[in-house]
């Protein structure tokens, strides 16, 4: 008693379709199974509508089917297995078969064939062949698994694309709307400049000049009268002169009028003369390389933030010596603005609108911006332009290391 209950409980439940049409056929077969360790719960069938009703009421581990019976096959049995789509051990169980329909058959989708007369190799191939669908049914889980996943990691990957991508245009946007800002800062700016320039020439230099005429003429009554004021008079209008003279240059360089149509190292020449014609201290231009040939955008651009630089260098730093260098290395094309005055300390507050200026105008033209203190004294202003920035640069031939002509 307790050895068959021990026996009970070893037995394994396998669920069993016979596509058999002898039901004393289909009982051995059943205590084949039973003998060998499975509690088979078994369903016989003889007909292609009886198989197709079975396969759809309920899932079965295994299907036993005879070769040839009066209304079905087990070739159309096995063709209606594979129309449900479904990986099922298929062993056909036959009581003569020959050795190429067997091969056929197992060529057809078959995993097995046993003889009814050798039902000992039924158990053995049962059990192979439930092994071989738990790894077939292991590697569709497994394929299954990582096609979900492979599927989502895609979905999560268009996801963040599409993030990406939106955050890229925002992006965009925010930097075309900060270069939209910039130049139309830079545009309020030189606006600004050229109207100072103006009313420097129209307004204050016409007055000095209206002065210098009336200083001219006091001068001369002074000496008619040889009124002893007379030197004082004189001084006084060379002073207006000097003052109307200055005011004249200031102007013009406000209003840059003069430096439409002309290239970088010219203007940078008239720069140079002009400083130390004006605030009397050295400033030198020279030149190192090929140096190209600048659109008049970038030209101006690279002019006033020369410009800016140098009075940088004589307001704030104090120097006595500025020189301007312009460079080429063949990767960028760099002007150099050095002074020997104080040396550079970053601004402590927002105000210093020059120095913003100069970073938005090489920002506009694609150059980079860098100032810094020198070794010694002093102050390097570096503004680099990549030679690759299309349209802006083509290269022509200038003398190595020529310094400036008429600076004196």
């Amino acid at each position: 008693m307790n050895a068959d209950a021990k026996i009970t409980t070893l037995q394994r439940p396998l669920r069993v379709l016979l596509v058999e049409d002898s039901e004393a056929d289909a009982l051995l077969l059943i205590r084949s199974l039973q003998r060998s360790g499975f509690d088979p719960v078994q369903k016989r069938v003889d007909s292609a509508r009886d198989m197709d009703l079975a396969l759809h009421q309920q899932e079965w581990d295994l299907i036993l089917a005879d070769h040839a019976m009066p209304q079905f096959s087990a070739p159309e049995a096995l063709e209606l297995l594979q129309k449900h789509g479904l990986d099922l051990p298929f062993i056909i169980v036959s009581g003569h078969i020959e050795e190429d329909t067997a091969v056929r058959a197992m060529m057809a989708g078959a995993h097995d064939y046993v003889m009814k007369d050798r039902l000992a190799r039924l158990a053995p191939a049962v059990e192979r062949e439930l092994r071989e669908a738990e790894v077939r049914r292991a590697r569709r889980e497994t394929e299954n698994a990582l096609r979900r996943a492979h599927e989502e990691l895609e979905m999560r990957v268009e996801e963040r694309t599409a993030d990406l991508h939106e955050a890229n245009l925002k992006l965009k946007h925010v930097l075309q709307e900060r270069q939209r800002l910039e130049n139309e800062l830079l545009e309020i700016a030189e606006n600004e400049r050229r109207r100072i320039g103006l009313d420097l020439h129209d307004d204050l230099g016409q007055k000095l000049t209206g002065v210098c005429m009336m200083m001219k003429g006091l001068e001369h009554q002074l000496i008619a009268q040889k009124h002893p004021s007379a030197d004082s008079a004189a001084r006084i209008r060379a002073l207006v002169e000097d003052l109307s003279q200055h005011a004249h240059k200031l102007a013009r360089d406000f209003s840059a009028l003069d430096a439409e149509g002309k290239d970088l190292p010219t203007l940078l020449n008239c720069l140079a003369t002009n400083v130390k014609e004006m605030f009397g201290i050295g400033c030198n231009l020279s030149t190192d390389g090929t140096i190209p040939s600048l659109g008049e955008q970038v030209t101006m651009h690279l002019y006033k933030i020369s410009q800016e630089a140098v009075s940088n260098a004589i307001k704030h730093g104090k120097a006595r010596n500025v020189s301007i260098t312009l460079t080429n290395n063949g990767e960028s094309f760099r002007l150099i603005i050095e002074n020997e005055g104080l040396p550079f300390s970053p601004p402590t507050s927002k105000n210093r609108l020059g120095l913003r200026i100069m970073h938005y105008r090489a920002n506009s033209i694609g150059a980079t911006l860098e100032i810094k203190s020198s070794d010694k004294s002093g102050t390097i202003v570096t503004c680099a332009l990549p030679m690759e920035i299309p349209g802006k640069l083509q290269r022509r031939r200038a003398p190595k290391k020529e310094p400036a002509a008429a600076l004196s």
